[in-house]
């Protein structure tokens, strides 16, 4: 921040504006100026700041942020830092990983710094959950004003904010939906907090409704992002892809419309059309971690190991502290390194997941990812006794309710690696298991199919048994036609038994919701208490593959 014009900022009481009377505020400043470091830090001091700390990077923010007792109440930061590798983190990037980790309260406020260059950059990014910005130069009353006009917004909702540290989300919506209809100071803000709070709620008509009215009143390009996700969270793809491309023509620099837009291509099964997207996401935030990972991942299944080193690579390189980075993308970056014969990154994703099982020994996931690294590295240490003895430990827990998606695709990836070096008879067994149990839709089995596809017979293995799976919940149905309700149910049940499939779980607890009252009380009763045991340890996996489950 070179061209900033100072002056005396005017006293100011930012605590009582804030509504926290009596509690110091605390502020992070990141820019790589130390003359612009000394100017704001004066600047907040002068406007009752009591608290300011100032670091030269986002990615020393970001330790900085980690190690914070209690959660800043104002960051500041530069948008561009000088370059110093391929994937360095702008102020962009910081913002995105603090959402995506959910580790940026709503109450703290962000502000983004930028010039003339890159404005369209930052107003792009407002549209998400930047609080506002600067355009430099900026004087010292500016900097105040904008600052207050943001204090006396979050004050306006801190009847909101309470009510989200209460964990109330859904008192928290209503009143932003209340205000939304109240306000006209306020209006916008309560509306892109309600709706975001109704979407995690996963209430997606309230959101629609927010979203709807808001676009009457003021045509923001969140709000139809926010129909794509209903739509998409609704099964309409088409209509969320349309929107999504409208959306992009219009707005080509809105980097989370691209992450949406590459979720409802995957949901299509176009998975170029999705590595399109998702490279665009990376290039415009460079130094994103899970826009990497999740790029690399998909790479790595569509047989692209080179590329999906690269990325995954990055991402541990930038994210190594990250709440962001994902364990999973480790097992990625190992079996990409494999691929490409690079034993330091299975080495290292090796030892990162060991010493992720230090921290926590008692997650199953952590435990059975730690074991693909070590079966990865086995493999490139050509131990092959090792590996199958590792892939059996992990084909194990195959019916575990924990096991989940992910690691059957691990395991499959770690099969086919391992044709070759050595015999594995009961590779036909854990594929088949592996696929009934998670050939929960076409994307999802034509993803098992693709992990697979490197050796022809395992990927005809996994076609086939999803094929059984489809015809086994075909012939079940058929029961109906002649209103064999219980005959219908006591087939699902069977099945649903033997895969623990959750399609076919959910297909089961649906049918006897609809045609229980043609059975005996006895007969609901017992069949209720079985289906409704499996539904509660097998169907709370219900996350697409690209909504990555959160680091422990």
């Amino acid at each position: 921040m070179s061209n900033h014009q100072f002056g005396s900022a005017p006293q100011f009481n930012i605590a009582l504006a804030s509504g926290a009377p009596g509690g110091p505020l605390k502020a992070l400043i990141i820019d790589e100026g130390e003359l612009s470091r000394s100017v704001i830090t004066t600047m907040l001091r002068d406007m009752g700041v009591q608290q300011v700390h100032a670091v030269r990077r986002p990615e020393q923010a970001r330790r900085q942020i980690k190690e914070a007792g209690h959660a800043y109440d104002i960051i500041i930061t530069e948008f561009h830092f000088r370059r110093q590798s391929n994937h360095d983190m702008s102020g962009q990037d910081l913002l995105d990983e603090l959402r995506q980790a959910r580790g940026l309260p709503m109450q703290t406020i962000f502000i983004m710094v930028t010039d003339e260059a890159r404005y369209q950059h930052v107003a792009d990014a407002v549209e998400g959950a930047l609080d506002d910005y600067l355009l430099k130069p900026f004087t010292a009353r500016q900097f105040e004003e904008r600052l207050q006009i943001i204090l006396d917004r979050k004050h306006a909702l801190r009847e909101v904010f309470a009510a989200i540290e209460a964990n109330d989300y859904a008192g928290a919506a209503e009143l932003c939906e209340a205000m939304f209809h109240s306000s006209q100071s306020y209006k916008v803000y309560a509306a892109r907090i309600g709706s975001e709070l109704y979407l995690r709620l996963g209430q997606l008509d309230a959101a629609r409704r927010m979203f709807e009215a808001l676009l009457e009143y003021k045509a923001v390009p969140w709000a139809r992002l926010g129909l794509a996700k209903i739509d998409l969270g609704n099964a309409d793809t088409a209509t969320a892809c349309r929107s999504l491309e409208t959306l992009l023509a219009d707005n080509p620099s809105y980097v989370d419309a691209y992450d949406v837009y590459g979720r409802a291509l995957l949901e299509s099964m176009d998975f170029a059309g999705a590595v399109e997207m998702f490279s665009k996401a990376v290039q415009i935030t460079p130094g994103n971690v899970a826009r990497l990972q999740k790029l690399g991942s998909l790479q790595l299944f569509l047989g692209f190991s080179e590329n999906a080193l690269k990325h995954l690579t990055a991402a541990l390189n930038i994210g190594s502290q990250s709440r962001s980075l994902d364990y999973q993308g480790l097992v990625a970056l190992g079996l990409a390194s494999l691929d490409e014969e690079e034993r330091e990154g299975c080495e290292r994703a090796s030892r990162f997941l060991q010493e992720a099982l230090q921290r926590f020994p008692d997650s199953f996931r952590v435990h059975h990812l730690s074991l693909c690294a070590d079966a990865v590295l086995a493999l490139s240490e050509r131990r092959a006794d090792l590996a199958q003895a590792l892939m059996r430990q992990l084909a194990e827990q195959l019916d575990h309710p924990e096991f989940s998606y992910e690691m059957a695709c691990n395991l499959i990836m770690l099969m086919v690696r391992s044709a070759g070096r050595q015999a594995m008879p009961e590779a036909r067994a854990w594929t088949e298991r592996a696929t009934q149990r998670f050939a929960v839709s076409r994307p999802r089995t034509r993803m098992l199919e693709m992990a697979a596809a490197a050796v022809p017979p395992i990927e005809a293995i996994v076609r086939n048994a999803a094929a059984g799976i489809n015809e086994a919940a075909r012939e079940a149905m058929s029961h109906l036609v002649s209103k064999q309700h219980e005959q219908t149910l006591q087939a699902l049940l069977a099945l649903a038994q033997r895969s623990l499939n959750a399609r076919i779980i959910n297909l089961a607890h649906a049918t006897l919701s609809h045609h229980g009252q043609h059975l005996s009380e006895h007969a609901v009763q017992q069949l209720r208490g079985v289906i409704d045991d499996l539904h509660s340890r097998y169907t709370d996996g219900g996350r697409r593959f690209v909504e990555r489950e959160r680091q422990v």
